[in-house]
């Protein structure tokens, strides 16, 4: 999904057997929720394929119901009359897994510090933006992936800016007064 789709938080069409249904993205409110129901899919899967997903069709069909009550807007009662096929439900699984890439995507761990291991929390990423210009309510109405999209962006932003000091700080300790008012003029 493009940058696009995540900014203005569209939907999918899909047909389910045989109902126009919409694909929604997962928005930050709603993320734990959603989480109940999507690790125990994402943790089941070692790919995203048709292949994968089906055998996990009967183990995992509470959890597929529970996503399929958040992002998608089919009735339970299409579903249920369609639980039978396996292959309509497989490929519904995969196309709410594509939408909502972002929380599935399974990433490799980086090395964090011992704080950060030891307090996570969401309140650290809300805070980094809401500094950076978003407000709370902004936030919470995001999808999971335009939310990590502007994590991501904002701090960009700021290793830039730690850049810019260093330099900064490099250009005024290795040149004299006028080297320095000159630099400072280029960069204005």
């Amino acid at each position: 999904m493009n940058d696009f789709f995540l900014a203005n938080n569209e939907s999918l069409p899909h047909v389910f057997v045989d109902h126009e249904i919409h694909i929604l993205q997962i928005q930050v409110k709603n993320l734990e929720r959603f989480a109940v129901y999507a690790n125990e899919i994402k943790n089941s899967l070692e790919s995203y394929s048709i292949e994968t997903i089906t055998p996990l069709i009967e183990p995992q069909l509470l959890n597929i119901m529970g996503l399929c009550s958040l992002v998608t807007d089919i009735s339970p009662d299409v579903f249920q009359a369609h639980m039978a096929q396996t292959s309509a439900i497989a490929e519904l699984v995969l196309k709410i897994i594509q939408v909502n890439d972002a929380f599935f995507k399974k990433e490799e761990r980086r090395n964090r510090s011992r704080d950060e291991t030891d307090n996570p929390s969401w309140f650290y990423a809300f805070a980094y933006l809401v500094r950076n210009g978003h407000r709370h309510d902004d936030l919470m109405n995001l999808t999971y992936g335009a939310f990590l999209r502007y994590l991501k962006e904002a701090q960009a932003l700021e290793r830039q800016q730690i850049k810019s000091y260093a330099v900064a700080t490099r250009v005024a300790n290795h040149t004299d007064k006028s080297g320095f008012e000159k630099y400072i003029k280029q960069v204005d």
